[in-house]
């Protein structure tokens, strides 16, 4: 397992947003071979008055190896328009 944790916060136009790529532990997993099982994910999430909005996600996307998760954090940070409307 790869441990990995990213978050920016990132301006929109005149939304804030926090960007969040961490690696996590597979919890419902039906085989025992899955109890090992890492996946990780992306997740992008308002900011308003300073407080996360951590019950409406707004993007949120899984991937089975850390470069992939690594490579779409970078790219939302570039284009963000891309991955979610705003």
């Amino acid at each position: 397992m790869r441990d990995l944790e990213l978050k920016n916060i990132m301006k929109v136009d005149d939304k804030e947003f926090l960007i969040s790529t961490i690696s996590m532990h597979v919890r419902h997993s039906w085989f025992e071979d899955d109890v090992k099982k890492v996946v990780y994910e992306t997740m992008v999430f308002e900011v308003i008055d300073g407080e996360v909005q951590y019950h409406k996600t707004i993007f949120n996307e899984r991937y089975n190896m850390p470069d992939e998760a690594i490579s779409e954090h970078g790219a939302i940070l570039k284009n963000p328009k891309n991955f979610f409307i705003i």
